[in-house]
């Protein structure tokens, strides 16, 4: 008999993270084209002032959730060590680059040039891309699971 309740737990955290790369794209792409079809431009740079700021920290709070419980359930789970760890530092990257992105939004204003910007946003998408790397890692690894585990004696 095979232990389903881990397979259950790794589809919900999928699912979840999956949902939260789809808020994350949306932010960054959909909601400045609603924005500044409705606004004039004074409310459009205030608002996309704090709306980036939001979207960005809560790229970095979500990133370090789901690093914690990689890291967490990485002891936990029937996979192979390696695996394990190749997901602890996927997410772990993913984190990394919402928060390096996170530390350059006070100099954004500051930049004359379009430079940092780019960079931002460069960092930003890495780590959005590096989450839908991880979401297929995990999607991979979700039926082969059961050649992990050990069959009930």
């Amino acid at each position: 008999m095979y232990h389903l309740s881990e397979a259950y737990a790794m589809a919900t955290f999928i699912c979840l993270l999956c949902g939260y790369l789809g808020a994350l794209v949306f932010a960054a792409t959909m909601v400045h084209r609603i924005a500044i079809k409705q606004l004039d431009k004074g409310a459009y740079a205030l608002a996309m002032s704090l709306h980036w700021q939001g979207v960005h920290k809560l790229a970095v709070i979500g990133g370090m959730a789901f690093t914690t419980v990689c890291a967490l359930a990485s002891g936990k789970t029937a996979l192979p060590n390696a695996y394990a760890l190749m997901l602890v530092s996927l997410s772990g990257l993913m984190t990394i680059s919402f928060y390096v992105s996170l530390q350059t939004l006070p100099r954004l204003s500051k930049s004359p040039d379009g430079g940092l910007q780019f960079a931002n946003l460069i960092l930003f998408f890495t780590g959005i891309l590096t989450g839908f790397v991880l979401a297929a890692a995990l999607v991979y690894v979700l039926p082969g699971q059961f050649t992990f585990w050990p069959t009930a004696q």
